[in-house]
């Protein structure tokens, strides 16, 4: 659990940070300046939702897959503009399949109910 919080983080800021880069060079007429716009606040939700992982745990275990969705939802939309190169692409797709695979093995159990 700690582990998947890290690469939360750390995936969450490299990916923001490449979205920072955006907003320096290009303007509101470009592509890059919008995917900029909806990629910066999946990238923070995505490292807050690591860090409640990592202080509260499997209790976040909602919020933490909708940030993953939500971050799903924003590389694909960056790789569909072309803006977001194979590296990136692939560190937020891996990212994640990870935080989904959290999810799916820390699911409930039918029988506890």
């Amino acid at each position: 659990m700690k582990a998947v919080a890290i690469l939360m983080v750390v995936i969450g800021v490299v990916i923001g940070a490449g979205a920072v880069d955006e907003f320096r060079y290009f303007g509101p007429e470009s592509r890059q300046f919008w995917v900029g716009a909806f990629t910066i606040p999946a990238s923070v939700f995505f490292v807050i939702a690591g860090v409640m992982l990592w202080l509260r745990g499997v209790r976040v275990r909602r919020t933490v897959l909708f940030a993953a969705l939500v971050m799903c939802t924003a590389t694909i939309a960056a790789t569909v503009l072309h803006v977001m190169g194979p590296p990136a692409t692939l560190m937020g797709m891996i990212g994640v399949l990870v935080v989904i695979g959290w999810y799916w093995r820390n699911r409930p159990s039918p029988r506890a109910a």
